[in-house]
């Protein structure tokens, strides 16, 4: 029973105590250089640190230079370009995203308010598969979107000047409102940066799928996915609820 007791006691003794590191991990990484380990870490960008670098370029475009649309020769100044290209996209196709169901939406309503014919019969928004791109205001307001994006181009191109190429972040141009990152650590801006990027990459996908839906279907993304942009309170057993539990009408004859 002492014995048994004392084994416990020394087992639970050197669990508090620090582990030691194997002395065959010093062997394997003697002969290591930092490029060797960052190598085995996965991100296109040679810093190996940008946020959601997941290493995924199965065709190659971070390698090809091509300094007179931005790729220049340093890898780090291309890979930057790119990411910056990417997060730009991806905040025009996160507003798309949201804009494209909401016109859908609302279009109908505002043209019988404004007395005004609707741009497509069927409902769908117009587009390049769609058609309805000359028709009406369409063509100004095309012009007039174009135009705005190239005036933030232009000054983006202007705030990146101020900073040095290898110290400039990708997508950073004192824009917060806000001020949404003030206050926050490093690691949350990483993060804020990664959710960022990502739900861009997200946005661009569902902007194509947009378009080859309405196009393959010829209905209307809010008809074909009508459970996404229908308010819970027009569903049946919303109302049936509503009913039997407040003895009130439904909401929709």
């Amino acid at each position: 029973m002492q014995l048994i007791s004392t084994l416990a006691l020394a087992a639970s003794a050197s669990a508090l105590v620090a582990p030691v590191a194997p002395q065959t991990s010093k062997v394997v990484r003697a002969g290591a250089t930092l490029d060797d380990q960052l190598k085995k870490i996965p991100g296109v960008s040679p810093l190996k640190n940008a946020p959601a670098d997941y290493g995924f370029d199965p065709l190659g475009f971070a390698k090809v230079s091509y300094p007179r649309f931005g790729l220049p020769d340093d890898e780090l100044l291309r890979t930057n370009n790119l990411r910056d290209a990417e997060l730009r996209h991806g905040r025009l196709a996160m507003l798309a995203a949201a804009a494209w169901p909401i016109q859908e939406l609302v279009h109908p309503s505002l043209a019988k308010l404004a007395g005004a014919p609707e741009l497509l019969s069927d409902g769908r928004s117009p587009s390049i598969l769609n058609g309805g791109l000359v028709a009406g205001p369409v063509p100004a307001f095309l012009l007039a979107t174009a135009a705005a994006i190239g005036y933030l181009d232009v000054q983006a191109e202007a705030k990146k000047a101020e900073y040095p190429a290898e110290d400039w972040i990708p997508g950073y141009y004192g824009f917060d409102p806000l001020n949404i990152v003030g206050g926050m650590s490093p690691l949350a801006i990483k993060n804020m940066q990664a959710k960022e990027i990502n739900n861009g990459r997200l946005a661009m996908v569902a902007v194509v799928a947009y378009v080859v839906q309405e196009a393959m279907t010829g209905e209307p993304v809010t008809s074909v996915s009508e459970q996404f942009f229908t308010p819970i309170i027009y569903y049946p057993w919303v109302q049936h609820l509503l009913t039997d539990a407040f003895g009130i009408a439904s909401f929709r004859s």
